[in-house]
């Protein structure tokens, strides 16, 4: 027996440097090392849902309504509290996350059903980009962030030999996940950590933020707008890294559709939404021919028929920002992202098109 321990020395080593791993990635260290803050969203989403399960178990005569949002980096800025009181009657809670996905919605709304939490109305983000299997540049923020091992394993058909690996090898190596750089930590250890606690200070900042606006990212934290010719060259850039070419994500598309079918069947009513983008990005989308599994089409051409046919079938609603005449504010901070001026407007766009669209029986 004692001939074969050298056979152990394969898990010893995984041992210790799992160890070291979890050791350097500790939150002390992060400060140290860290270059982002985007990851906060994801964090901050536990304490947001247990807000939402106490808010809801109140009598429903006496309370406001949820609408409970699952977007992406395009609705982070929503003004939850000023739009609280300009629509008395709702609540937002913004569980938008950047890369946002139908897998992380579909996450979230598998634990809304087990807990049974039950908002008064949900809305669920459909662009483009979501449904693009083979961007260039791929979002893996919700795979690295956003999931958890129980659901990857329930769902693990509906991903990629490469995003399974991504999963796996990212949750098990915090430092390969994170990537810190000896340069930043030198740096941030000089003058006393100073560098480091303006970062620790920043994440603190940004939580008590998110916590206060139900999920949303305070908009003075982000650029005003671009000038039209920088949208017209950024566009350009976005539309080359995140749709061409535009392979469209058939099993992202199926767990959109098993949210919804959980949605339907414990009658929460719900609706989905086309956030608006920049117009020469629009115009892409609408002209530029890009290399499909059909040949070459539009981005356009490729997804809004799948999505068009879906909605005709299941009775969805479609709130269409792009097309729609009484949505024009045509500030962007980029392509792809409103200006902070304009989420006002897009959020009295949201409870204008609830309106229309909550069950009449169901006002107060």
């Amino acid at each position: 027996m004692k001939k074969n321990t050298f056979l152990l020395l394969p898990l010893f080593v995984l041992l210790i440097s799992l160890g070291l791993d979890r050791l350097f990635t500790l939150e002390f260290f992060q400060y140290y090392y860290s270059n982002t803050l985007s990851h906060l969203n994801f964090i901050s989403k536990e304490d947001l849902y247990s807000d939402l399960k106490e808010y809801l178990k109140k009598d429903p005569a006496s309370r406001k309504k949820i609408l409970v949002f699952f977007g992406n980096s395009r609705a982070l800025l929503l003004p939850t509290r000023e739009l609280e009181k300009r629509h008395p009657d709702w609540m937002l809670y913004n569980f938008s996350v950047p890369g946002g996905s139908p897998d992380y919605f579909l996450y979230w709304i598998e634990r809304f059903k087990s807990d049974g939490t039950r908002p008064d109305f949900v809305l669920l983000d459909q662009s483009l980009e979501i449904y693009n299997k083979t961007p260039v540049l791929a979002l893996d923020e919700v795979l690295i962030h956003g999931l958890s091992s129980e659901f990857i394993l329930r769902h693990w058909t509906k991903y990629s030999r490469e995003e399974l690996s991504v999963f796996i090898s990212k949750h098990l190596f915090h430092t390969y996940r994170d990537r810190p750089k000896l340069w930043r930590i030198s740096e941030r250890m000089q003058n006393s950590s100073a560098l480091a606690k303006v970062y620790k200070a920043a994440v603190q900042e940004i939580l008590t933020a998110l916590k206060e606006e139900k999920g949303s990212t305070p908009r003075e934290l982000v650029n005003q707008k671009h000038t039209d010719e920088q949208l017209v060259q950024a566009s350009e850039t976005d539309f080359s890294s995140y749709l061409k070419p535009y392979t469209f994500h058939t099993n992202m598309f199926e767990m959109q559709k098993d949210s919804i079918r959980i949605l339907k069947e414990y009658n929460v009513p719900y609706a989905t939404i086309w956030v608006k983008v920049a117009r020469p990005y629009f115009n892409l989308y609408m002209n530029r021919k890009v290399e499909t599994s059909e040949g070459l089409k539009t981005p356009m051409e490729v997804w809004k028929p799948i999505v068009e046919k879906f909605n005709q079938e299941t009775g969805t609603a479609f709130w269409n920002m792009n097309e729609d005449p009484n949505c024009n504010c045509e500030e962007f901070a980029d392509p792809g992202h409103m200006s902070p001026n304009c989420f006002p407007v897009f959020g009295d766009y949201i409870f204008k098109k609830l309106e229309e669209t909550y069950p009449k029986t169901q006002t107060k």
